[in-house]
Parts: C-alpha cells; structure tokens; sequence
C-alpha cells in the first residue's frame, strides 16, 4: 500500500505544479496583451502627435531637411520642395543647403553650416533668401542643428527653414518707413509733437532742438506754456480747449514761441486729437511750422507799401488812414484834434544848388528834427516832395499852435551839413487846423493846406492857423430839481 500511495501522492502534487503553471502563463500571456495593446495605444498617440505637428509645421510654412557633412541634401520633406519650388529627388543627393540661396547668402550659410559641424553650436532663426527653380526670391528664418550617430559622432546636419517672406517684407517696409520719419522729424523745418489734455508736451521732434534751441529731453513731459509768448498763451490755451471740446481739427493757429537764445520767433501749428475705438481720447497731435520769415516778409513789404523810402515815415495812403481814425476817434470822445501841413521853404534851391542827394539829406534830417519837437502820440507823413503833415491827437488850438511853433524852431535852429561839405539853413512854413466834428480827413487836409497857402505867400518860416474855430463844448445840462413830496 505504500508504492500506490506515493504515487497517487506523486501524482497529486504533479497535477496541482501544471494547474499552477497553466494559471501563470495565462496571466503572463494576458499582462503580454495588455503591455501589447499599451504600446500599440502609445505608438498610435505617437504618430498622431506626430502627424499633428507635421501640420502644424506644414501651415506655418516650416521645411525639414537633413544633410550631409557636405552640406548635400539627403532628406527633405514635401514643404522644403514646395517652398522651393521643385521635387524632393532635384534637390536629395544632387543639391548643396547653401546652393539653394541667394548669391549675396550662398557664401554665408555655407561658412555657418561649416561652423556648426566644427563647434557643435546651432544656428538659430537666422534670416536668408531663398531662391526658387524660378528665380523667385523668398525670405526664411533658417535653425541647423549637428545630427549624430550612436556614438555621438557628428554624421551630418538637420535643419529647417520657416517661411517669413511676408512678414519680413514687411518689417522691410515698416524700417524704410521709420528712416524715412526720422528724416522728415529731424531735417523737416516743422515740429512734430504731442500733447496732453492738461498741455504737457509728451514728444517732440528733434527739430526741435534746431529750430528752438531745447534738446527734447529738455521738453518732453514739461508744460507748453513757459516756451509760448506771455500775451499769447491764452489763444494757445483756448485752441486746445475747443480742440478737446469740439474734437475736430481746427484752423491754424499763429503765436509768438521763446528761442533759447532769448529770441521770439512766430509759429503756426494745427492740432490734431487722436481717438481710441471707444471714443476716448489718446493724445493731440501738434505741427508746429516755423514763420518768422514769412511774418517778417510780409511786416517789411507791408511797410513798403505803406512808408516813405527814404524817410520811414508814413506815406500819403497810410497817413490819410490814420488820419481819419483819429478823425473818428475825436467825434467819440471830443477831445480835440489837430493838423499840421509842413512844406520845406526854398526846398527846390536846395536840388539845384547841391543835387539831389543833398536835398535827400536834407529830408531825412528834417524828418529827424520833427519827430523831436511832436509828441509821441503825434503821427507824421510825406505827403509828397518836400511837403509833410502831422496829425496831432487830444489837442486845443492854443496847443497845436504851441507844437507847431516847436517844431518850427526847431527845423530852423542849426544849419543843415550837406553830402559834399556844405551847410544849409532850412526853414519850414506850416498850416494848422483844428477838426470840426463833422469833417472828414480831406476837408480838413483841406483847411490846413490853405492855412499853409497863407504861411508861404506871408513871407516863409511862420505859422498860419485855420481861422475856422471848432464850436464851443456844450454846456452841462441843468440838474434835475429835487422831488418834493405834496
């Protein structure tokens, strides 16, 4: 009974190894298949992955290629041969990196591909052209990175070249438009600027410096107001308040501006404000143009128009102007108002004698010996030749004829020094007049001449009034009596 029962026992336990190895190689073969569905789960994310970022690259224009130690083609992808305009099979095997490129960055990428396989370092976004199988140029931004072998050994190059033509077209553009501000900001004979609400200069044009002496760092962020002429800061101030108000581009505006030197000079500027989307202001826009040429210009053709060449006193158009402004002033405030006629005596003696530059000294000096004897307020003018008339304001009869003994005095009081070494005694004969309230400039020219008609035929050197006196002032009225209560 012992043998069959070790064997049964034998058996027994024989039967329990195989069930249990049974039971291990099924779960071996079923943690096999789940290891196996995972890799295929992680090889299938991988190459969708994969395919993502191949388009991703695809739309941003982005070319793969490997190469040589050569710098020769020996992988491209569909993108490099679109970008270039050709196959993958004209360019693997056959074609140099750098062959692809233009002739002014052929040389170049050849001498960076060369030190990145010397170095180790990679070249990154540099910018080139590429040219295509039709000759068309286009701009890439290329990075090449060292490909190695399992022992680390360099065994050729991997790159990619990211298409940037339009956008490096246009920083091209936005640079060559930024030259060209900066040399209309800093040559233009105009300040550019902006301005706050409040009138804090917040950027000015280096023409600045040139046309106002300041550097802009002197300026910016500073009020506008201390470099403006005193009496014209209000018309500034009042220009940007309807600016902002009426948010529109006004008409512009000519005012006085400080030069460092000390100097004024005439500005003219127009005002622009500048808008977000939203409606809110973002700043003012100013141009700012130099004028003080033209201002000048235009002072001294006015006073050519309107003054004696060779003397500087009012011409006949001008004094007549002035004349009937103080004419009208007078009938305002009747405070009384005189005129004088001058004429020189013998003045044609003068001419014949010693020539025409003797009798132009004679004028200038003449003009020069009046303007002594009037007063400030009086006005002077050539009428013509050698006759002269001066307009005195706010004066009585006993006045004008006080003045105009004054200047005859005065004319006559020492010899004139003549061009050609000569001295000249010259007396003056004049007319006097005093307005009525209803006359004009040329009826009062008028009397005045006829006073002088008098002085001239009375013998020279004298003063003859107008006998038509100006009615007496009227006489205040009465008080009105007291009210009395009945």
């Amino acid at each position: 009974m012992t043998i069959p029962i070790a064997v049964a026992v034998l058996a027994t336990t024989l039967l329990v190894l195989g069930w249990a190895l049974a039971a291990w190689a099924v779960a071996q073969w079923r943690r096999a298949l789940r290891d196996c569905g995972a890799a295929t789960e992680a090889l299938t994310q991988q190459q969708q992955v994969s395919q993502a970022v191949a388009q991703v690259l695809q739309a941003a224009r982005v070319a793969l290629w490997e190469a040589d130690t050569r710098g020769v083609f020996t992988r491209v992808d569909d993108t490099a041969a679109r970008l270039m305009r050709v196959t993958t099979t004209d360019l693997v095997g056959v074609r140099r990196v750098a062959d692809t490129r233009d002739a002014d960055h052929r040389d170049a990428l050849a001498q960076r591909l060369a030190d990145v396989l010397r170095t180790g370092r990679p070249l990154v976004r540099w910018p080139n052209l590429v040219v295509t199988a039709q000759g068309e140029p286009v701009w890439v931004s290329t990075t090449v990175v060292v490909r190695r072998d399992a022992q680390g050994r360099p065994v050729g190059l991997q790159g990619c070249d990211q298409d940037i033509n339009t956008r490096h077209r246009l920083m091209l553009s936005l640079q060559a438009a930024e030259r060209r501000h900066r040399l209309l900001t800093e040559h233009a004979q105009s300040i550019l600027y902006t301005i706050d609400s409040e009138g804090r200069l917040t950027y000015v044009s280096p023409s600045w410096q040139a046309l106002l002496g300041h550097r802009p760092d002197e300026v910016i962020g500073r009020d506008f107001r201390p470099f403006v002429h005193p009496e014209d800061v209000p018309l500034c101030e009042d220009c940007l308040a309807r600016t902002l108000r009426e948010r529109r581009v006004l008409p512009p505006l000519t005012y006085r501006v400080w030069h460092r030197d000390g100097s004024i000079r005439y500005h003219r500027s127009v005002l622009a404000p500048v808008f977000d989307d939203d409606g809110r202001l973002q700043t003012v826009v100013g141009n700012a143009t130099d004028v003080t040429t033209d201002i000048e210009l235009r002072a001294q053709l006015e006073r050519v128009a309107t003054h004696d060449a060779l003397t500087g006193v009012a011409n006949r158009r001008l004094f007549i102007e002035q004349a009937q402004r103080e004419i009208e002033r007078n009938r305002r405030n009747g405070a009384g108002l005189g005129l004088l006629m001058l004429d020189l005596d013998h003045f044609k003696d003068v001419n014949d004698t010693h020539g025409h530059a003797a009798g132009d000294a004679v004028l200038i000096a003449f003009v020069q010996r009046c303007r002594a004897a009037l007063r400030p307020s009086d006005v002077l003018g050539r009428l013509g030749g050698e006759e002269f008339a001066s307009v005195l304001p706010q004066v009585s009869l006993e006045q004008l004829q006080a003045v105009a003994e004054r200047v005859r005095h005065e004319v006559a009081r020492q010899p004139y020094a003549l061009p050609d070494g000569t001295v000249r005694t010259v007396t003056v004969s004049i007319g006097a007049a005093v307005a009525l309230p209803a006359e004009d400039s040329d009826a009062l020219l008028q009397r005045a001449d006829r006073a002088l008609y008098a002085a001239k035929h009375g013998g020279r050197d004298r003063v003859v009034l107008d006998p038509t006196a100006p009615p007496p002032a009227p006489a205040a009225l009465p008080p009105f009596p007291a009210l009395t209560r009945r």
